[in-house]
């Protein structure tokens, strides 16, 4: 009764939360009010894992006849590891700053961790600045913006593309897996990427693709999670297109997921590791009545998924709730522990611990934080060199939601 209260109570938050004057309704990317998106009307978004809705929310699947979890109907992306306010422009486009010396070097970018040490010193202060206070306002910020990192690196690599906002709506943010992204994050990025302008010695000199990688991290230490070193020197990607997005999906198994992460030279470490992102946020229940109607399928917990049935009616609300863990707002291993006892919200969560590549990464997360804090940071890491940029194919947007 007092995980059902409590998921209840945050449910009833989220949903509140969503009803934000900066948002328009999800129309399959069209926008409520029928017009393009600008800077002060971002698309709506939730704090959960970018999705598209079921092709039918009704249908549970058959248990399967193997020890593996079943294959669940729709389409939506499975990781966290989710547009703004106005940005201050540039008098002029920016020029990229001259990189530091490099300490890794990946695709065709180079990436340092002292790379702003005398262009923006005060950088790391200014992001963190703005993610916390961020945070203070709103209870999905720090969830809302690690999905967004996510999602940004997995597209077309870490290069804020996912920030830009094309006038035909023909961008990252419109396709159907991004149109739950909350805006909640997007806003934070805003923030910051203002509070690092307002700076006169680094006005227009950092990059969008930087800031978010480092508002990131900050959204995991402030919600008491690890902190790292943010490896700087990203470009910003010149453009964005919906076509480019294929994100791993919610309804997927662990080979499929890492069919997907494999691509991008991820381990199942990584894919275990990232999804504990999960430990933030929430999910609307378009991505969980598929398990939970007509009866709940064989790899939820039957308490459990009567206490998500008393969330997510069955006349299917997308506007409804459910936090991945108990913890609600604190980065720690809660998620893991729901895993393992079968109370994975998502298809994609449960299948993590009936698959013998990942339960025992599961089992070991579960029972040392610690184990998992270390991973996190290294996955974190490895997704951070994700397909960058460099001067010849990127460049320091003056806003973040548009080309120069």
């Amino acid at each position: 009764m007092k995980a059902l209260s409590l998921l209840v109570l945050v449910s009833f938050l989220i949903a509140a939360a969503a009803e934000c004057p900066f948002s328009h309704g999800n129309d399959g990317g069209n926008g409520g009010a029928n017009a393009p998106p600008n800077e002060a009307s971002p698309p709506k978004h939730d704090s959960s894992p970018d999705y598209s809705p079921p092709a039918n929310n009704n249908t549970a699947p058959p248990p399967p006849a193997s020890g593996t979890p079943p294959a669940a109907p729709g389409a939506s992306s499975a990781l966290a590891p989710a547009a703004s306010p106005a940005l201050t422009p540039a008098a002029s486009p920016a020029l990229a700053p001259a990189p530091a010396s490099s300490v890794n070097k990946t695709n065709n970018g180079t990436l340092s961790l002292d790379y702003y040490a005398n262009i923006c010193p005060n950088l790391e202060s200014l992001v963190q600045g703005a993610v916390r206070g961020m945070m203070a306002s709103s209870p999905i910020a720090a969830a809302a913006t690690l999905r967004l990192f996510f999602h940004d690196c997995f597209i077309t690599g870490c290069d804020a593309s996912l920030l830009i906002q094309n006038p035909n709506n023909d961008d990252e943010q419109h396709s159907s897996e991004n149109m739950f992204l909350r805006a909640d994050g997007y806003k934070t990025i805003a923030a910051a990427k203002a509070a690092v302008d307002a700076d006169p010695q680094c006005a227009n000199k950092v990059s969008c693709a930087d800031i978010m990688a480092l508002a990131a991290r900050d959204a995991v230490a402030l919600s008491g999670g690890p902190t790292w070193k943010v490896e700087l020197g990203r470009y910003d990607a010149p453009g964005a297109r919906a076509s480019d997005v294929d994100l791993p999906l919610t309804t997927e198994d662990v080979p499929a997921l890492m069919k997907r992460f494999s691509a991008h030279g991820l381990t199942v470490d990584d894919l275990v590791a990232l999804s504990g992102g999960h430990t933030l946020g929430a999910t609307s229940c378009v991505f969980v009545n598929s398990r939970i109607y007509p009866t709940a399928d064989a790899f939820l917990d039957p308490g459990f998924a009567s206490q998500l049935q008393g969330i997510c009616p069955s006349n299917l609300d997308p506007n409804t709730f459910v936090f991945f863990d108990q913890s609600v707002t604190s980065f720690d291993n809660n998620y893991f522990l729901m895993v393992q006892q079968k109370k994975g919200v998502l298809f994609s969560d449960s299948a993590l611990y009936f698959d013998s590549s990942s339960k025992g990464i599961v089992d070991k997360f579960a029972a040392d934080q610690n184990a998992f804090f270390t991973q996190f940071v290294s996955s974190m890491v490895t997704l951070g060199r994700l397909g960058l940029k460099n001067a010849a194919n990127g460049e320091i947007r003056a806003i973040c939601t548009k080309p120069n």
